[in-house]
């Protein structure tokens, strides 16, 4: 089937809209549903207790959203099989994902996380209307979307906390919203919206125009729950998790030295006396109960016992433990 384009007036090839969701629940179906729990459902109740699960997943969803809409805006007439584009966008979730992972990626996996909230919560409000929110101008709809994203990323520079618990909810509650639709709509719902919302391939004009986008009543009341939720789980994960988003481990070196200066061990006692060329430097073991009363005694030669080490230390820099 050819049709003519509307500005040139060249036929142009018609194809399949293909987009990877499958048919019914075939197994590109399924990996889509699996995948949008998997990542919706943790970071929707604790995103901002994942801390790098997090930030890997908001990574790997903008790989996987940047490559799923280039694919499906660039495919030809014969288009890509389902089970491969599929394939490619998990490839580009589990690469983003890994960078998440790693230390450089924590601003960008925080940064990508508010903006992403506020552009999922952007795309519920326009798949609201049949058409889009404004049916007659796409670059509207698209810009009512980049708007609530920015949003998210002013969040992000000015309140980093509320960005993440905010963005984590926006983020989790659209994707499980996705998931629940896929189980009661199959690809008749939220996936078709968003089909409508991204496709804009020349090869798929007259599939895209002749079905449109006429959003379900189940569709509807699935987002608009969503919706609701976001804050609510937001202000939940906040109060739940008072840890900062980047915990510091109990043995790291920080939580090894006392408020003055004395080196501590993993069991939260202070370190035994030392000699240093014959000069002891005096701590005292202290439980852990009583650290906080104990003060820092004076390590003067004067007032520090005579304590016999382990062996003569008459040799130059010998170091010894006290008995």
């Amino acid at each position: 089937m050819y049709v003519a384009d509307p500005v040139t007036q060249l036929p142009i090839p018609q194809g399949k809209a293909s987009d990877g969701s499958g048919y019914g629940f075939d197994a590109p179906a399924i990996i889509w549903l699996a995948w949008s729990f998997a990542v919706g459902a943790p970071l929707m109740l604790a995103g901002i207790r994942l801390s790098r699960l997090t930030t890997g997943a908001a990574i790997g969803m903008a790989c996987t959203l940047l490559i799923w809409a280039a694919l499906v805006n660039t495919e030809s007439a014969s288009g890509i099989p389902d089970i491969l584009l599929d394939a490619l966008c998990m490839g580009a979730f589990g690469f983003g994902f890994f960078l998440g992972l790693l230390s450089l990626g924590r601003i960008p996996g925080i940064t990508l996380l508010g903006t992403m909230g506020g552009f999922s919560i952007g795309v519920r409000i326009i798949l609201f209307r049949p058409g889009l929110l404004d049916p007659d101008s796409l670059a509207v709809n698209w810009l009512i979307i980049t708007v609530i994203g920015i949003i998210g990323f002013v969040i992000v520079v000015m309140r980093q906390r509320v960005a993440i618990t905010l963005g984590s909810a926006a983020v989790g509650t659209f994707l499980v919203a996705l998931g629940i639709d896929l189980v009661i709509n199959k690809q008749e719902g939220m996936g078709r919206g968003l089909r409508y919302l991204f496709d804009r391939n020349n090869v798929h004009l007259v599939e895209i125009d002749t079905i449109g986008w006429h959003p379900p009543m189940v569709t509807e009341i699935i987002m608009g729950v969503s919706l609701a939720l976001t804050p609510l789980l937001a202000i939940m994960q906040h109060y739940i998790f008072r840890q900062p988003f980047k915990r510091v481990r109990s043995d790291s070196l920080a939580s090894l030295v006392t408020e003055h200066g004395t080196p501590r061990n993993s069991s939260n006692t202070v370190l035994p006396k030392v000699f240093v060329n014959d000069e002891s430097i005096e701590t005292e073991t202290l439980k852990p109960e009583n650290t906080s009363e104990k003060a820092f005694k004076d390590t003067s030669p004067a007032n520090s016992p005579v304590t016999s080490p382990i062996s003569s230390p008459t040799s130059p820099g010998f170091v010894g433990l006290a008995v």
